[in-house]
């Protein structure tokens, strides 16, 4: 490239920052930048101080970036921790209806529970009541279900110390 090629680069481009200027004002901090480092691009001391600093920002948006990377990598790690213990005993729970406690009551007892067994100790007239009361207990992660032959039986999630006496689970 000859000076003349450079001069008429130069010369181009400054009209071009100074169109640009006319159509957003605020890019007129940038132009003078730019027209200082046009008028610096000769020196190689002033090029190698430039990337330098170039070099130097990029770094620090690279640690920035790691760093948010890092957080969001935890944020992650703490919603997959909290979904897998959606349901922890040592937490407090919200109350009970009446009906879900002497549910819940009734299947420490015994281990578990069928929709039928239900019925017939809350005096339900139909089984379907129960099933939904047992369904909705399930949903919220109070119970767990399992099905054994036809019959769905609902237990707690984690094992009761009354759940190892299987007797008195098949006396209902």
């Amino acid at each position: 490239m000859t000076n003349h090629d450079q001069s008429y680069e130069s010369s181009k481009l400054l009209a071009d920052l100074d169109a640009v200027k006319r159509i957003s004002p605020e890019f007129s901090s940038l132009s003078v930048d730019m027209r200082q480092v046009m008028k610096e691009s000769s020196n190689p001391a002033f090029l190698a101080a430039l990337l330098y600093k170039l070099t130097k920002e990029r770094e620090e948006t690279n640690q920035i970036l790691a760093r948010l990377e890092q957080k969001f990598s935890r944020i992650e790690e703490l919603l997959r921790e909290n979904n897998k213990n959606s349901y922890n005993p040592s937490t407090p729970q919200r109350l009970l209806s009446e009906p879900d406690q002497h549910i819940m009551q009734m299947i420490s007892e015994i281990g578990s529970a069928s929709a039928q067994d239900v019925q017939l100790r809350l005096a339900y007239r139909n089984p379907n009541a129960a099933c939904q009361r047992l369904n909705k207990l399930v949903r919220e992660g109070h119970l767990v279900s399992v099905r054994q032959g036809k019959k769905v039986l609902f237990m707690r999630p984690t094992p009761t110390p009354s759940m190892s006496s299987s007797p008195k689970a098949s006396s209902l």
